[in-house]
């Protein structure tokens, strides 16, 4: 009877236990067949909520991002009846660098305070006959890694015309191509633009706009670093020297030691915590570039062309043409259009000989784009009429050279007819009158007669000197210093209290960074997503040490968490947290995934570092 009644309830907690497995589905989905050099997704789904994921090991494959996580949520109503649905996936982008059967070993949650794990996933990677440069890549990269090939990152310098007229605007373009993360990007060496004038297109400080690019079957992400329009000064073969820059890069490596049969080495010896990437300084040069520049032709050149190159337009204004003498007035002449508009000289001008004229005023406006230089450049001239009569202004005529027609073309302004009437003088002297920039007045009297009649001092009999005033008035220097004292004393103990107050808090403020990351992160806005979330890490590290901005490096916080007796792994992970940041701006992969990994990678160093701390 007890036999039975054993059998039974095993027959039973078996049959729950079964029931119970089959209502946790953990599985791990890939493509079973992948090219050398390709990437591809590895998705892990479990349809509870699961926390403590371990990634698995991922053998020869190179995790270039991940995991990201997301989950979704929903409910139906079929008859009446209402069934719901969840599921949490977390996912990998990963690359295959050689030929061979691949192995996933199984990834572990918890659900319910229960380890589940996933199935193992196999993957067959075969030769990339697309390219044989890029499997010879990846097989050269699989052979040395952590080694930086010449085709990981690089400059590219283009140009929009090889063979430009003197004159004639080129652009020049600089850009940077790499499929590994790459931060620190600093200019060590200019090109030179000997016989060229030059202007630079971009902004300063402003944000690399990146795309993405399939060169020889690999994707690189692409980013313009810096562009020039440059006016070629003098005819023959000009060469433009290649441009130097420093970046750190950031390799994978592979991690050789096997794997333990402790879990939580396992787990902080994933990719997830960088513990397999090494940093490398190195210097990049762009391709030196050679142009041939051709004379303007010589047939049909007007007689008045100066060197203006370009698609010009010119109009021209007078504020007066009835004036009485010596009054002024006021010509502008403007050029607009698209070309070298900075060398293009003050027109020449033949005022009549009872004119007097200055300098013109010049005002530029010029806009810089994609495109190129363009804008206007005004000319103000003003001239005042000495005598009365009529008399004119010759046109002004403009001569260009259009390198899209290849043509010369010339174009005027208008004639100017002024009539100038008698001006009339004054009892004091002469007084002109200008609507303009001048206003010339003779004073007939301009000296003031001394005053020779005394004037009668009486004694007051009240003295400053040694009276009850004097003696207040030196007081009031010492009390406003004692008072001095007292303040700088309260503010030195405010502040000291004011970075306790942050020590305490320094956990709230930046999960609140986070939280304005995150939205910044659904926005699409990448630069201010990064700024936020290096804003919470580095702003951590400040408030809990009460250090200045300008006191924080990597060394510094290693050296404030290593004196706090925080274990290396939590110090190495928050110290790696803080490079990706700058390394996920430049990292190839999907955008979101890279996003969603950094904002995990942040959550968990600071959580692991304020637990760190409180010990």
């Amino acid at each position: 009877m007890i036999n039975r009644i054993f059998i039974i309830s095993l027959f039973i907690a078996s049959t729950l236990m079964g029931l119970a497995d089959d209502q946790i589905r953990f599985m791990g989905t890939a493509k079973q067949v992948a090219k050398v050099g390709e990437r591809f997704r590895v998705v892990y789904e479990i349809n509870k909520d699961a926390d403590n994921f371990r990634s698995p090991n991922f053998g020869s494959l190179q995790v270039l991002s991940g995991p990201s996580t997301s989950s979704n949520s929903s409910v139906q109503y079929v008859n009446g009846k209402m069934t719901q649905s969840y599921s949490l996936t977390y996912t990998y982008v990963v690359q295959a660098t050689k030929e061979g059967d691949v192995t996933i070993n199984p990834a572990t949650a918890i659900v319910d305070r229960k380890k589940v794990q996933s199935n193992s996933i196999n993957i067959k990677v075969v030769k990339n006959t697309a390219t044989n440069g890029g499997s010879n890549k990846s097989s050269q990269q699989a052979k040395d890694p952590g080694v930086l090939q010449d085709d990981d990152v690089y400059i590219r310098a283009t140009v929009s015309n090889t063979k430009p007229y003197i004159g004639e605007q080129v652009l020049l373009t600089y850009r940077i191509y790499t499929k590994v993360p790459v931060s620190n990007l600093m200019v060590k060496k200019l090109s030179s633009f000997q016989g060229f004038w030059s202007k630079s297109l971009l902004e300063e400080n402003k944000q690399y706009q990146q795309s993405t690019e399939v060169i020889n079957g690999e994707e690189y992400v692409v980013a313009v670093i810096n562009k020039f329009a440059i006016f070629p000064q003098k005819t023959g073969k000009l060469i433009i020297e290649p441009t130097e820059m420093e970046c750190t890069v950031q390799l994978r490596v592979q991690n050789k030691r096997k794997r333990g049969r402790d879990p939580f080495e396992d787990f902080f010896n994933d990719p997830f915590f960088n513990r397999n990437v090494k940093n490398v300084n190195t210097v990049i040069k762009s391709n030196p570039i050679t142009i041939n520049v051709k004379a303007l032709p010589q047939k049909d050149k007007p007689a008045g062309f100066k060197g203006a190159v370009g698609d010009f337009r010119l109009s021209s204004r007078i504020d007066r043409t009835k004036l009485v003498a010596n009054d002024a007035l006021t010509l502008t002449f403007t050029i607009s259009g698209k070309g070298n508009l900075e060398l293009i000289d003050a027109p020449d001008i033949k005022f009549p000989v009872d004119f007097e004229s200055f300098d013109p005023k010049i005002t530029s406006n010029i806009k810089t784009n994609n495109s190129g230089i363009s804008g206007k450049k005004k000319f103000e001239y003003l001239a005042i009429p000495r005598n009365g009569g009529d008399f004119d202004i010759k046109p002004f005529v403009l001569s260009y050279f259009n390198p899209a027609d290849n043509k010369y073309h010339s174009i005027s302004s208008e004639n100017y007819n002024i009539t100038v009437a008698k001006g009339e003088a004054t009892s004091n002297g002469i007084s002109y009158s200008s609507s303009a920039q001048e206003d010339i007045r003779f004073i007939g009297q301009d000296i003031q007669h001394i005053k020779t009649i005394a004037n009668d001092f009486q004694e007051k009999g009240n003295y400053l000197f040694l009276s009850k005033r004097f003696f207040i008035f030196l007081l009031i220097p010492v009390l406003l210093m004692i008072i001095i004292v007292v303040i700088v004393r309260r503010l030195e103990k405010r502040k000291s209290n004011v970075g306790l107050l942050k020590n305490r808090k320094a956990n709230k403020v930046a999960k609140n960074k986070l939280r304005t990351a995150e939205k910044f992160k659904v926005a699409g806005n990448d630069k201010a997503y990064y700024d936020e979330i290096a804003q919470a890490l580095w702003g951590y590290i400040a408030d809990k040490f009460a250090l200045k901005q300008s006191e924080l490096s990597i060394d510094t916080v290693a050296d404030m968490l290593k004196n706090k007796g925080v274990e290396d792994i939590v110090t190495e992970s928050f110290i790696n947290t803080l490079n990706n940041i700058e390394f996920a701006r430049f990292a190839p992969g999907d955008s979101s995934d890279k996003m969603e990994s950094i904002y995990n990678e942040s959550v968990v160093a600071i959580m692991q570092a304020e637990k760190a701390l409180k010990n």
